[in-house]
């Protein structure tokens, strides 16, 4: 056999499985269809923007065209490196709300209660602030650090959120997650902290490991109802792996999918479409596409400085000196500064929005480019959206993409939601603290008082933020697609671990749940080949 274990995508989940299931002398293939993260702009937290349509280190998916978005397709961008898109994001590390865990748990998920996971949070971190170390850990392999520089109008923002009623809050990933807080970003010093610079940076060179890059897996190897290997493309050359133990596909919640409805594993009738011939008929695979769905609120600022001013000559020149010399400045800034988790309305038992905050805004006539006046920005998310979609391959070939059709805006009440957001965030706006900053709102600039205000709105100009989940998900019941162990239902030798597999999208950012499904997954995978 080639490997013990194969894992198939060298993501937020990838990185780590292969760091941890390698640890005690197991042979590990990684295969990752990108490139090495050799790109210096990986590496700065400032160049996220310039990952954003890149065409070498990112997928560049983008949805169908939909009644949710007036009929525009929105652009996905997915990491096509090691990190995969650890390595391209905006470095925000946002656990979710405590019941979030406790939901998958009662959706039939044994074992995945927040007191369940809480232990690989912590075993993940090293929360450099300190914190409660009941819910902090402080020997992880992932560095999680409070802003190193910030502009003041990020906190007269925090000030105007509390003067809007929003209390302060230290640390959204400790106890309790509700109110306003200052951001934390998965750095490495001031650098990036992808899971590729941290978990894989530190154990690449065991000899017990095998990092392939460039080679995209076109198809799973099956023995009868059991996954042996992968086929994939490297260099131009057609090549197969086999594994011992178990094959672990990471590719994320786009390509999961997609490489088990061309290796056969997926709902028959579409797979019979596309012709591909069947080894297992698993219905859900593809189906239960979850991903937060946001509009934004611009304002013009006066009297303070953005960074629309500090991404230009001349003031960039010394910021860069900044970083060089003294790893502070804005080219450690990620995609926001500031917080607010909040309620739609009351009686909810748990916040259902979440608001992100910078001060920079970004022109709306210019696809990835920053005004030139100066501005900030507020972006308005339901958190716990409950329009459902698909990610479906729409051939046998693995390099043609899948349909991705998000169906977004679906159920009215993600609009009754997101309605309630602007407002509320609109009351921030309108605060002492904030508004003696503000020349006036640039976006929406309308009212926003009824359902049909909003979904004008959000279908002319909401846009995703990157946190697609659910369509390998975790359950016992017909749609699932992995257990509570992340087996694919009906298949041996094979698991799921991503963020695919996650029932539902947890309420803010999701790549530290990815990680944390990895960190539960190695140990669950070593309980269950040393029994």
């Amino acid at each position: 056999m080639d490997a013990d274990y194969i894992v198939i995508g060298a993501g937020s989940a990838g990185c780590v499985l292969a760091s941890r299931l390698s640890e005690d002398g197991a042979k590990v293939v990684l295969l990752e269809a990108g490139p090495k993260d050799r790109n210096p702009m990986i590496h700065i937290p400032a160049g996220v923007r310039s990952l954003l349509y890149h065409p070498k280190v990112n997928w560049n998916y983008s949805s169908e065209g939909e009644d949710g978005t007036n009929g525009r397709r929105i652009h996905w961008p997915r990491g096509k490196v090691l990190g995969g898109s650890s390595s391209i994001n905006g470095m925000q590390y946002v656990r979710g709300n405590a019941a979030d865990y406790d939901g998958w748990a009662q959706r039939g998920c044994t074992g995945w209660t927040y007191d369940d996971v809480l232990p690989y949070f912590r075993k993940s971190e090293t929360y450099t602030s300190g914190g409660d170390r009941e819910y902090r850990g402080d020997s992880g392999v992932l560095e999680v650090q409070d802003a190193r520089t910030d502009l003041p109008l990020s906190a007269h923002f925090v000030e105007a959120a509390q003067q809007a009623g929003h209390k302060l809050n230290p640390d959204y990933n400790g106890a309790r997650q509700e109110g306003v807080c200052f951001s934390q970003m998965t750095r490495k010093g001031r650098f990036r902290g992808s899971t590729a610079a941290t978990y894989l940076a530190a154990v690449k060179n065991r000899p017990n490991l095998k990092i392939e890059t460039d080679a995209l897996a076109t198809k799973l190897l099956f023995d009868g109802k059991r996954c042996t290997g992968v086929a994939f493309r490297q260099g131009g050359q057609n090549r197969e792996l086999r594994a011992a133990r178990e094959v672990l596909l990471s590719g994320g919640s786009i390509n999961s999918p997609q490489l088990l409805q061309i290796s056969g594993i997926g709902p028959g009738a579409h797979l019979r479409s596309i012709g591909v011939d069947t080894v297992h008929d698993l219905p859900g695979v593809g189906s239960n596409l979850s991903d937060h769905y946001a509009v934004r609120i611009n304002h013009r600022v006066k009297d303070a400085l953005t960074i629309n001013e500090l991404a230009r000559v001349p003031r960039v020149i010394p910021e860069i000196a900044r970083w060089l010399l003294r790893g502070d400045g804005a080219l450690t800034f990620g995609a926001t500064t500031v917080m607010v988790f909040t309620r739609s309305r009351e009686g909810l038992e748990n916040p259902d929005l979440q608001f992100l905050f910078a001060p920079v805004s970004f022109d709306p006539k210019v696809k990835n480019q920053l005004e030139r006046e100066p501005g900030m920005s507020l972006v308005v998310c339901p958190g716990r959206p409950d329009s459902r979609g698909t990610i479906m391959a729409t051939s046998a070939d693995p390099f043609e993409a899948p349909r991705i059709q998000p169906n977004y805006l679906s159920v009215e009440t993600d609009l009754q939601v997101m309605l309630a957001g602007v407002q509320q965030a609109r009351a921030i706006f309108s605060a002492p603290a904030i508004a003696a900053y503000s020349a006036g709102e640039t976006r929406p600039g309308t009212p926003m008082e009824t359902i049909d205000h909003i979904r004008t709105y959000a279908r002319d100009f909401g846009t995703t933020v990157y946190h697609p989940v659910g369509t390998c998900k975790m359950g016992q019941d017909p749609m699932a697609v992995v257990d509570p162990r992340l087996k694919v239902h009906g298949i041996d030798g094979l698991r799921v671990i991503d963020a695919s597999v996650m029932p539902v999208v947890t309420t803010g950012n999701t790549n530290a749940p990815t990680i944390m499904i990895a960190e539960k997954a190695a140990d669950m995978i070593r309980q269950d080949n040393a029994a």
